[in-house]
């Protein structure tokens, strides 16, 4: 699933934390914790609720990464009207002179960033469906499966952005999530997370997610080992239910793939 942003690019054009917690102990218990503290330890219902929060919301921001802070891409998630901005950064080349590659996606059709045609800024391609739901990061299956695991544990408080979070850890056996029918993770989803890890060969993955005090995911992290060694995804989550709404561009900014090929083609 590492590079998923950069995968979806390339089909258009051709899914580390805080260490320690504050005040805990070395079994990372929280010394001397109220009644509050200790709902936040149990750990799969406070991920089945942030997962059923944190779904629900019109809109947010995702910032993915992979290993070492590698493959950083900016994404914008709406929900209604479904649509989506992606931000990459990708090999420079004629097309992406600066690196970065600037996608939004609504209504069944993809505009990306390009100044190939004289006079416009964008051009388009017909996807079909709603808009890029990949923009909406992992959030929901890294989650999902965590709140499924039953040896997922409370880790520690800790902060993401300044806010004060949760921090829950488990090893996720796929063979064992195939199977899970609970309400913390969607069949669909479900189906398709554990398909998509195992054609990269991985048996397990462990994840780590950060759920702030208002039930909303802040940060996850998935690691795990399959045909090309060791792969993490980290996410963070911000702006929820506040991202500025996705609009298309204009249309006398858009011009057709017929075009943009001809300019590329241009000296």
């Amino acid at each position: 699933m590492l590079a998923a942003v950069g995968a979806a690019l390339t089909m258009v054009l051709a899914g580390c934390g805080d260490s320690g917690g504050s005040g805990s102990d070395d079994k990372g218990h929280d010394k001397g914790g109220s009644a509050q503290d200790e709902q936040r330890t149990e750990a799969r219902a406070v991920l089945t609720a942030a997962a059923k929060k944190s779904a629900a919301q019109s809109s947010y921001k995702t910032v993915q990464t992979g290993q070492g802070g590698t493959d950083r891409s900016e994404m914008l998630y709406q929900k209604k009207p479904a649509a989506s901005v992606i931000k990459a950064e990708v090999t420079k080349s004629s097309a992406s002179p600066d690196g970065i590659s600037h996608m939004l996606s609504m209504g069944g059709k993809t505009y990306v960033k390009s100044d190939k045609v004289p006079g416009k800024s964008w051009y388009s391609m017909d996807i079909g469906g709603g808009g890029t739901p990949r923009a909406a990061g992992y959030l929901a299956e890294f989650t999902g499966a965590l709140a499924a695991t039953k040896s997922t544990k409370w880790v520690a408080e800790e902060k993401v952005g300044g806010h004060p979070a949760d921090h829950y850890r488990g090893k996720v056996v796929l063979d064992d999530l195939a199977s899970y029918n609970g309400s913390a993770l969607s069949k669909t989803l479900r189906d398709i997370y554990v398909e998509s890890a195992r054609k990269q060969g991985m048996s397990s993955v462990v994840i780590d997610v950060w759920v702030g005090k208002d039930d909303l995911v802040l940060k996850s992290r998935e690691t795990g080992t399959g045909k090309k060694g060791r792969e993490v995804i980290n996410e963070e989550y911000s702006q929820f239910g506040s991202v500025p709404a996705i609009k298309a561009p204009p249309a006398g900014s858009v011009a057709t793939w017929d075009e943009f090929i001809a300019g590329a083609a241009r000296p």
